[in-house]
């Protein structure tokens, strides 16, 4: 009987971190609104915030663009925020039109790498380019698929 309490404990635990994470996330990504209508951050791939959250919801991107402005957003939101945590390794996958799922490091200044999975809806008509659907930790963030794999 108490490992099955045990058991309960942990999954709760798990869920609730996988929903602060999230919580997080969203955050930081409802940031990149604000960063998108100054003008004076560009993404990572030298377009400006702006014109990636302008980005009609018809002409969403490839995985690697998505990838390239979820990189370019959240460095400038950081940036702006004084957040030294980056984001490297970032895999992406399209799954439909204007819908990712992508895993990535993100890594502290002292090399510190914690491992995500994020899915995504690419929102331009709302506050944040796109929107987080489902957010969490990995063991592994080499590829997506084996963050993936990692869960189990």
């Amino acid at each position: 009987m108490m490992a099955k309490v045990k058991r309960s404990e942990r999954r709760l635990n798990r869920l609730l971190s996988k929903v602060v994470l999230a919580a997080v996330a969203c955050v930081i990504l409802a940031g990149t609104y604000a960063i998108g209508t100054s003008g004076a951050a560009r993404s990572s791939v030298g377009r400006p915030v702006a014109d990636v959250a302008r980005r009609p919801a018809a002409a969403s991107s490839s995985a690697a663009e998505f990838a390239r402005d979820l990189v370019g957003l959240t460095k400038a939101y950081a940036t702006e925020h004084g957040d030294p945590t980056r984001l490297a390794d970032v895999d992406c996958v399209r799954a439909s039109a204007g819908h990712y799922m992508c895993s990535y490091a993100a890594v502290r200044p002292d090399g510190a790498r914690e491992c995500h999975l994020m899915q995504a809806r690419w929102t331009p008509q709302l506050a944040s380019s796109f929107t987080v659907t489902l957010a969490g930790r990995t063991r592994k963030c080499g590829t997506l698929r084996e963050a993936i794999r990692s869960l189990r």
